[in-house]
């Protein structure tokens, strides 16, 4: 006996793809387990370090040192996923941004986690920035885990790019020791769970009204 499937079982069905759409994950090596800065660009200046370690990691085997020797001088020390998700995140769209980090700030080095919302043939559409310093713990070798949402710019085409910056001002002693771990860079499919819940409500409204 063939079971007849109904319009409100495939509606209903519908909705219940809309409502349990599952957030992707973007970031490429996020833990670093690779062993090396796979998936990451690296701009490293004159006075500065990058380097994968093994000593205390916040899980796992791995996390990135980022460093600038005291006395550098005003330098920039640069590490970014980038072009992430380009074809698949949307203009508008909300992206949830977390990582661990632990390690030590002398005068005048700030950290910041700086989001860029990518254009296809170069340049952005929007960016914005946050101060991490204050996240870090007195303690050097305690982790703390930074977790914050960043809306996308007009234009996406290029992707998403989450870069870190560790700066140094031209303060005599400022120097730093930072270290990162588990990146995670992900978002809700949010116009596809729009799009099957149109769909759905769509779908009700044609059955309501041939009802009538």
């Amino acid at each position: 006996m063939r079971k007849r499937i109904s319009l409100p079982m495939v509606a209903t069905a519908m909705l219940m793809c809309a409502a349990n759409s599952h957030a992707f994950e973007f970031a490429v090596n996020g833990g670093f387990e690779t062993g090396d800065f796979t998936g990451w660009t690296q701009f490293p200046s004159a006075g500065t370090t990058q380097s994968i370690v093994t000593f205390n990691p916040s899980t796992g085997t791995y996390a990135a040192n980022m460093g600038i020797n005291v006395g550098a001088g005003a330098v920039n020390n640069v590490l970014k996923n980038a072009n992430l998700g380009a074809g698949i995140l949307m203009p508008g769209q909300t992206v949830s941004v977390s990582f661990d980090v632990r390690g030590s700030l002398g005068p005048g080095a700030v950290l910041f986690a700086e989001n860029f919302s990518e254009l296809a043939g170069g340049g952005v559409s929007f960016n914005d920035l946050l101060n991490v310093s204050g996240s870090i713990n007195a303690d050097p070798d305690v982790w703390t885990t930074v977790a914050y949402d960043t809306v996308l710019g007009p234009d996406v085409s290029g992707g998403f790019t989450l870069q870190f910056a560790l700066v140094c001002g031209a303060v005599m002693d400022c120097g730093a020791d930072v270290y990162l771990d588990n990146v995670s860079i992900d978002a809700v499919p949010i116009p596809g769970a729009v799009w099957l819940l149109g769909s759905a409500l769509g779908l009700l409204g044609w059955m309501k009204r041939r009802a009538a």
